[in-house]
């Protein structure tokens, strides 16, 4: 009788055992792949901030690139003598010619 419970115990203490040192293995992984799932997360978040500034970056230069080759870097203007001027502005193409109209 004592053999069999002897016996019994073994198989019980190594099965509570057994199972214990599984379960916080696995528990173990679970947060190391939590961990892992939050710092890819965090790196796919810095990757999507970069991107977003260089393509602000390049839309900025883009849109200054296009102005510039749209808008004339002068402007004509109706002098008050008749004449008409070019210059940077109105006021200045018409400087020695009396003003604007």
């Amino acid at each position: 009788m004592s053999r069999r419970f002897l016996s019994h115990t073994i198989v019980a203490c190594a099965l509570t055992f057994g199972l214990g040192g599984a379960a916080f293995a696995q528990e173990h992984e679970v947060k190391k792949a939590g961990e892992a799932a939050a710092d890819a997360g965090k790196d796919a978040g810095k990757a999507a901030e970069h991107a977003g500034k260089a393509v602000a970056k390049g839309t900025k230069k883009a849109a200054k690139a296009t102005k510039k080759a749209v808008t004339p870097d002068t402007t004509t203007a109706a002098c008050k003598d008749g004449t008409v001027q070019q210059g940077k502005t109105k006021t200045t193409a018409c400087a020695g010619h009396g003003g604007v109209q």
